[in-house]
């Protein structure tokens, strides 16, 4: 109905399918004769937030997500909003890929011209943003409304103050009185902006707002009444990232004004040399303390960073290793500014400033806006593992990426770790009951009696964590109960993962250069340099077509112009065609897509992949085999394990070893926004607290969450992140709304703990009750997310007293409360 009334003009064609996957969606056809589709679905959404749309101007898939608290009677004019928003960003998109000089090269005008407030004379030409016009779609909505005769007349009279309500909302007519020393000023403000609209509205709203938008003396005593209601109760909700006391957002300069694009590159340059230098004045500030004092300082802890950091305390302590996109090789993210256009509500930065809407957002633009967030507050480039001291406090075990001396922090308060994905699987694992090394070893001593050599050997020599599976696979024959446990089922799982492990560990060692993991190529630790060198790889298997799978192609390619690759797995997850980067790919690489045929995306039902087959060739060199494709270089990019993050690690381990218990929770806010999971350590009577956030959230330790709490997380990121968007939970965009959020409800004191997912984020229909702010909540725009951060973690003791190291004895003594480090540059 809202398209039909509203915007029949724009999209002559509309018509309800059912998809593959049994969704349903609107298919429609605009005035160009492009198609598009619709989908619609209720979700929880923040409090002020009727509705949201993902935008995706690449595969022109978009989702129009309603709040399960709204009224129904508000769907209409929330649709009439985001529809209209929708097709202003695909007419800017379309422009700027015409080259149309207005667009293309410029980012976005982000002032909205309807917005209360004054306008000089010179701004009568400025022209209505994307959220201005679908401001224009709720005028038009409810004029129409208004004036519809189908209406009973309290229906009419609802529209009609609801109009009004807007009007002023939109500064539309002066808001002081007429003998106020402002109104001339509002009054002029007020018919700059009818101007600017008037060519937008329908002829209906044109009439409305020719009788409603008016100074209130003019306004029968009706609609006096109804607006002075609105004016009593209207509360501005602040969008989260901002504050009166914000900083500038990164990659703008000290007085707010944009970073033009041709600067980026030394920009980017300039922010990683001030990080550095930071870095360095804090290990300086560190062991100054230490040196006066003869004790570890004391600090509040963040490990990990990347999209993260928009969330970060500027008084904690950041320990970040600077991995991801300050390694990997490739462009940039796997989204463009239109599919990430609200991570500037999230205050980390504008990618529209960049690149164009349909490019991909530039990998110094991400590596910028990480580095000037870093530096708001005390850094260390580097990682750090928590630790539980002697004393019975927490300790962070630093490792500094200059090669310095390690040295430790006593955390004060709850730390929170940030370190981004976790690894990714080995080819071949069991990917339900064992699917990394450390879980097989727990399933096979499990299996074995507590006080057997075999138990011993496995516990001692091999849970060293210095012996992997095939000398644990040996440790099991040379006892002598290898062959029992392959005929016990109960061991299946585990020898299964043993054996692929070994058989991986085999391959790496005959065939070094030749076969990776996904993140070793993402993270730079592929040499691009040697790929033209004689007797390098010219054919590539890449075993799994995920994101990581497809970023990991792009970077052969690249770096060796004669290389091949092939895509080997059974389907493609949906939200690859929906990334810029996917479709790019195939165009340039892909012969059926017009590319230089160097890629093969071999993708089939019964393409399932085993653990890694290589045998030697013709030459003496290794082949390594997938079905049909034979390669000469191996990647596996197959999925993550799930363990606890490295920087927890020792932790939990030394947690258990010790007796005590090890509890999760799912933190979400008060709008069942999820925020991470938090991590209860407790031993010897006291409770350690950490709360993990950001891509390391998504997948929860298999040790600690039950198997059906992360099946319900999945599907809850699914619906709060579809795949239509180009993006997915873990992804850059959602991290930083998401730690965006968790500062925001630590705040507050509004983070709440839950033992699995809200139930309604398992509800598919509209609520009957209000949103937060009724119908006069501003109606919110869409909120986005691409890859996490993965930081590595020293092991290591923790001191019991001394600053000196080691394990030293005795329990440190009281050390006053410690001066923070100051903030660099201070």
């Amino acid at each position: 109905m809202v398209v039909q009334s509203l915007y029949a003009q724009r999209l002559s064609s509309v018509e309800l399918r059912s998809g593959a996957a049994g969704d349903r969606f609107f298919a429609l056809t605009d005035d160009r004769g492009r198609d598009l589709t619709l989908r619609l679905d209720a979700v929880p959404l923040p409090s002020g937030t009727v509705a949201r749309t993902h935008v995706n101007t690449t595969s022109d898939q978009h989702v129009v997500q309603l709040s399960d608290r709204m009224d129904p009677r508000q769907v209409g004019r929330a649709l009439s909003h985001e529809v209209g928003e929708l097709l202003a960003v695909r007419d800017r998109a379309a422009r700027a890929a015409a080259g149309d000089p207005e667009v293309a090269g410029v980012a976005p005008n982000r002032q909205d011209v309807l917005a209360r407030g004054g306008l000089g004379s010179a701004e009568r030409r400025l022209s209505l943003t994307e959220e201005d016009l679908g401001r224009v779609g709720e005028l038009n909505h409810l004029a129409a409304r208004m004036n519809d005769a189908t209406l009973d007349a309290g229906q009419r009279a609802e529209s009609r103050g609801e109009l009004s309500a807007l009007i002023d909302h939109l500064g539309l007519r002066p808001q002081v009185p007429a003998d106020s020393d402002r109104y001339a000023q509002e009054l002029q403000a007020a018919d700059i902006r009818r101007d600017v609209v008037d060519p937008h509205l329908t002829p209906a709203a044109a009439g409305a707002l020719r009788e409603l938008a008016v100074p209130v003396e003019r306004l029968n005593a009706a609609d006096v009444a109804e607006l002075r209601e609105f004016r009593s109760r209207a509360e501005h909700a602040r969008p989260i990232g901002t504050s009166v006391d914000a900083p500038v957002m990164p990659g703008l300069r000290p007085d707010g004004s944009p970073l033009p694009r041709e600067e980026l590159a030394a920009a980017a340059a300039r922010a990683a040399d001030q990080r550095t230098r930071a870095g360095a004045a804090t290990l300086d500030q560190l062991r100054a303390e230490i040196a006066a004092t003869g004790e570890w300082p004391t600090r509040q802890v963040v490990v990990g960073g990347g999209a993260s950091l928009v969330g970060r305390d500027p008084e904690a302590l950041l320990v970040d290793a600077r991995g991801r996109w300050h390694l990997d090789p490739g462009q940039g993210i796997v989204q463009s500014p239109d599919q990430t256009r609200d991570m500037r509500a999230n205050g980390i930065g504008d990618a529209h400033q960049f690149a164009d809407p349909t490019a991909r957002v530039p990998r110094d633009a991400v590596r910028l806006w990480e580095d000037q967030l870093a530096v708001r507050g005390p850094v260390v480039d580097g990682t750090a593992a928590l630790l539980p001291g002697q004393d019975g406090r927490l300790y962070t075990h630093i490792r500094p990426s200059d090669g310095s001396p390690d040295l430790y922090v006593k955390v004060e308060g709850t730390p929170t770790v940030a370190t981004g994905l976790p690894p990714e699987m080995v080819p071949g694992v069991d990917r339900r009951d064992a699917v990394d090394l450390p879980e097989a070893l727990d399933a096979v001593r499990g299996q074995l009696p507590a006080g057997s050599p075999a138990h011993a050997r496995l516990t001692g020599e091999v849970g060293t964590g210095e012996v992997g599976a095939e000398r644990a696979l040996q440790v099991l024959r040379e006892e002598g109960v290898l062959d029992g446990l392959r005929s016990n089922g109960g061991a299946r799982a585990a020898l299964q993962t043993l054996d692929a492990t070994a058989r991986w560990e085999r391959a790496r060692a005959a065939a070094p250069g030749r076969v990776f993991i996904g993140d070793e190529i993402a993270e730079g630790r592929f040499d691009a340099r040697a790929a033209g060198a004689e007797g390098a790889p010219k054919t590539w298997l890449v075993a799994g077509a995920g994101g990581t799978g497809v970023a990991n192609a792009e970077i052969i390619l690249e770096a060796d112009p004669e290389a091949r690759v092939t895509v080997y797995g059974p389907n493609l997850p949906p939200a690859l065609e929906n990334q810029v980067q996917f479709t790019a790919l195939r165009e340039r690489f892909v012969s059926e897509y017009g590319g230089d045929g160097r890629l093969t995306i071999d993708i089939h039902p019964d393409n399932r992949v085993g653990a890694v087959q290589m045998s030697l060739g013709a030459d003496g060199r290794p082949r390594f085999r997938e079905g049909r494709v034979e390669a000469e270089a191996y990647v596996a990019s197959l999925g993550r394990t799930a363990p606890m993050p490295e920087a927890l690690r020792a932790l939990s381990e030394r947690t258990r070893a010790g007796g005590g218990q090890v509890r999760g929770d799912l933190m979400f806010d008060r709008d069942r926004q999820y925020l991470g999971y938090g991590v209860t350590f407790e031993a010897g009577g006291r409770q350690q607290r950490v709360e993990v956030t950001g891509a390391a959230s998504q997948l929860l330790p298999r040790d600690v969450f039950p198997r059906d709490t992360q099946a319900a997380l999945t599907a809850m990121a699914v619906r709060q992140v579809p795949s239509q968007s180009g993006n997915a939970a873990p992804g850059f965009a959602p991290v930083a709304e998401q730690t965006a959020r968790l500062a925001e409800a630590r705040a507050r004191g509004t983070v709440e703990r839950h033992a699995s997912v809200p139930e309604s984020w398992g509800r598919p229909a509209v609520a009957g009750a209000t949103a937060s702010g009724g119908s006069t909540s501003p109606v919110a725009n869409a909120a986005r997310l691409q890859s996490g951060r993965r930081s590595g973690s020293p092991g290591g003791g923790v001191p019991g007293s001394a600053a000196g190291g080691g394990t030293g004895a005795g329990a440190p003594g009281p050390v006053p409360r410690a001066p923070r480090p100051p903030r660099p540059g201070r």
